[in-house]
């Protein structure tokens, strides 16, 4: 199917020097892109983890844990 993208001067020069390095044809890799950011938006976003809260409120976080097991505890 063609179609007619109006892009920005830099972004096709950056596209078809990428294109070149990875010796694909413009179309190949603007249907590669288009595809990656496609999936990119589908997939759920990361949600954050908290560190767990143990029984007397105490937060471990990295540095605590790495201090803790310097201490062999």
């Amino acid at each position: 199917m063609r179609t007619t993208l109006d892009l920005q001067d830099e972004l096709l020069t950056e596209i078809k020097i990428l294109a070149a390095q990875e010796r694909l044809t413009l179309k190949e890799l603007m249907t590669e892109l288009l595809r990656a950011g496609i999936k990119a938006r589908q997939q759920p976003a990361r949600q954050t983890v908290l560190p767990p809260v143990y029984p007397l409120g105490v937060r471990i976080d990295c540095r605590m844990l790495q201090q803790l097991i310097r201490e062999g505890r």
